[in-house]
């Protein structure tokens, strides 16, 4: 094994600090960079005059995101280290306090240690996460639950101000008829953030109420209102700091609203061309909303082996617990918890809207058993990663084959150049790292072996193949 030479860098808020240590024991060289422009350039420049460097990173995203993207976009290899992966080695190896400088420089020589014992290729930072897409889903569930708990405050600010009308916009009200649950109603809101001393109500016409609604005549509009004018003969007057909260509560709510919509319609345009979000999105129940955070949280289908490794991840399975003679499974607490919500939400739309599928019936029948609905939903969950690690694992091939194909023709008009730093042996997406401990590539190597031994054994004797 060819050993190299490895450069440390430390990231912090400004910048980093890169520690470049040599196999011939030299002086180490230490240098300080700034996260702008220039400086990330000026570094980039430097790693490029580097023959065949170790290029690692104490840390991965945070602080170091500006980094790894210069290195990305200069198709530089680079492998990033737990920090207290670093820590560790430093006090148990070189037995130096922390800074900086000796943070970077350990950084560098446990690269160079993980290489000479043939485990540096596991810590390779192959996949990128979709920063906008991940963005985008993750922003879609923070906001969707500050609107659930704005919904939430405002029913209590109701309750406490009139139980009246808190029964009858809840659809429970024995004297009023409205049907259904109707205090998320837009038109409800905006009256709630227009008019919201709700005292003020029983003196508003229908055609005040209509303008405070916004002046939509929807259907069933007028037997709401009379069912609200009835219910407002009981409201008592209310308190100045009662009414600011009730309409800043209901203008928050609609703002949120909006907000998500315009989420939404962001997610539905960036993932238009995405081939994964689109091949999630063809099932029925799987909207564009869920196969996006799915594909955000997911990153790259190559991540993962095998499906278990997947469902591993997303928290859908149990992990070995051993102590003493006892021998039991129990749930995991490390996994992507974003990714398991997703899962459990595609499950559940997936049984709903495939009534006829075998998944449905599969759900039906474990809760028949007894089984919870949570627990039954979750082994749902389990099917359906195998289905999608499946489809997407397919897609990926047809991908990587197309880039392939692309590379290849690229290579040979520009086959006088030489090979360079963004060449196939210096490619950030490494073919052979994908395939390692893939058992499956394995098991089906060794069919094809047996079946060429077999096919040239035939050859070497034509006589023993039966004649029918």
């Amino acid at each position: 094994m060819k050993l190299r030479n490895a450069i440390g860098i430390d990231p912090d808020s400004s910048g980093c600090q890169r520690a470049f240590v040599k196999l011939d024991g030299s002086q180490v060289q230490q240098r300080e960079y700034l996260a702008t422009e220039e400086g990330m350039q000026s570094f980039i420049r430097w790693v490029k005059r580097q023959d065949d460097a170790i290029v690692a990173i104490e840390g991965s995203n945070g602080l170091s995101a500006p980094i790894e993207k210069a290195l990305r976009d200069a198709e530089i290899v680079f492998y990033s280290f737990k920090p207290s992966d670093v820590d560790k080695f430093r006090k148990a190896v070189l037995g130096q306090n922390k800074n900086n400088k000796k943070d970077a420089e350990s950084t560098a020589r446990y690269a160079m240690a993980l290489e000479s014992q043939g485990k540096l290729d596991k810590c390779r930072r192959v996949w990128k996460a979709d920063e906008e897409l991940q963005g985008l889903t993750r922003w879609y569930a923070q906001k969707r639950k500050e609107a659930t708990r704005e919904v939430n405050r405002l029913w209590k600010l109701l309750r406490a101000v009139s139980v009246d009308l808190y029964l009858a916009l809840g659809g429970r009200h024995p004297e009023i008829e409205i049907s259904e649950n109707v205090v998320q109603n837009e038109e409800i809101l905006a009256l709630l953030a227009a008019k919201p001393d709700i005292f003020e109500w029983k003196s508003l016409s229908e055609a005040d109420f209509m303008q405070a609604m916004g002046n939509r005549n929807c259907k069933g509009r007028k037997q709401l209102l009379k069912e609200i004018q009835k219910v407002s003969k009981s409201f008592r007057p209310l308190s100045p700091a009662a009414s600011l909260m009730i309409q800043h509560t209901a203008e928050q709510i609609i703002l949120s609203r909006r907000q998500l919509t315009a989420i939404k319609k962001m997610l539905q345009c960036i993932t238009k061309d995405n081939k994964a979000v689109k091949a999630l999105a063809q099932h029925r129940g799987i909207g564009t909303l869920t196969a996006a955070t799915l594909m955000a949280e997911i990153v790259d289908i190559r991540r993962f082996v095998r499906n278990d490794n997947l469902a591993s991840y997303s928290g859908l399975v149990n992990r070995e617990h051993k102590t003493g003679k006892n021998d039991k499974e129990i749930p995991s607490c490390y996994f992507n918890h974003r990714l398991k919500n997703a899962f459990m939400s595609a499950a559940g739309n997936y049984v709903h809207f495939n009534p006829d599928m075998h998944l449905a019936g599969y759900y039906k029948n474990l809760v028949k058993g007894g089984m919870k609905k949570t627990e039954a939903r979750k082994r749902v969950a389990r099917a359906l990663v195998r289905v999608f690690f499946r489809e997407l694992s397919s897609a990926a091939e047809l991908d990587e084959s197309d880039k392939v194909e692309q590379k290849e023709r690229g290579n040979e008009s520009d086959m006088a150049n030489g090979p360079s730093r963004s060449d196939k042996v210096h490619s950030n997406i490494s073919i052979q790292s994908l395939t390692e401990n893939n058992t499956e590539g394995e098991k089906k190597i060794k069919r094809e072996k047996q079946k060429k031994d077999v096919e040239a054994g035939t050859r070497l004797a034509p006589e023993k193949i039966p004649i029918f």
